[in-house]
């Protein structure tokens, strides 16, 4: 593994992309955080959801917490095996926060009334700054990507066990009625944009994912 990335850095034109693709995902994580902090001050609108209706919520914090984050950790620990495999996650991930910034900011919403709020260390004391976030709705960052994961890998195991802790996910947060219903549809559609636009837009993709050296 470290070989691979050896060979990788030694070569300028995937040094160049990897440190500013670095780059460019802090600049729309700061953004992404300053708008997070704006939404959470402005009126939004409510939607009637007739499967929040039927679910009497239920708080399953710590339950989603750890599915998200230990898949998380397989996914970046997949990923880190190979340098390019790497880098088009960094960048798919931050053309999902892209769409994550646009999509916040041009459909505001209202939480739903019966919400319980998410309890999530990592992001209190981080995106949210150690406020609690409870607009930060359309569409849901937690199942989006985790779904970004199962489109990401190419690993059959693995895409087996992204697909069912997407799955898993989006239940909880809708079951905590931390989500609207539509959010958590919508964000396996978005979490396939992200990754159709690195994986059209990088011309080397396919090509570097079937190289194990990652050349």
């Amino acid at each position: 593994m470290m070989y691979n990335w050896k060979i990788a850095l030694s070569n300028p034109y995937f040094r160049n992309r990897f440190f500013t693709s670095i780059i460019v995902l802090s600049i729309i994580l700061t953004g992404f955080a300053t708008l997070l902090a704006y939404i959470e001050t402005r009126q939004g609108h409510s939607f009637y959801d007739p499967i929040l209706n039927f679910i009497k919520p239920r708080d399953v914090s710590d339950f989603i917490f750890f599915v998200t984050y230990s898949t998380a950790i397989i996914a970046l620990v997949y990923a880190f095996w190979s340098p390019y495999r790497f880098l088009h996650l960094i960048q798919m991930y931050g053309s999902l926060t892209v769409l994550r910034i646009i999509t916040l900011f041009f459909i505001p919403l209202e939480p739903p009334t019966s919400i319980i709020p998410l309890r999530d260390e990592l992001l209190t004391h981080t995106f949210y700054a150690g406020n609690q976030n409870l607009k930060d709705l359309f569409f849901s960052g937690h199942a989006a990507t985790l779904f970004l994961f199962f489109f990401f890998t190419t690993d059959r195991v693995l895409k087996y066990v992204f697909l069912v802790a997407a799955i898993a996910v989006s239940v909880g947060v809708v079951m905590q009625h931390v989500h609207y219903s539509y959010d958590v549809l919508a964000a396996p559609i978005f979490a396939y944009i992200a990754y159709r636009i690195i994986t059209k837009f990088s011309k080397h993709y396919h090509n570097e994912e079937s190289t194990p050296s990652g050349v």
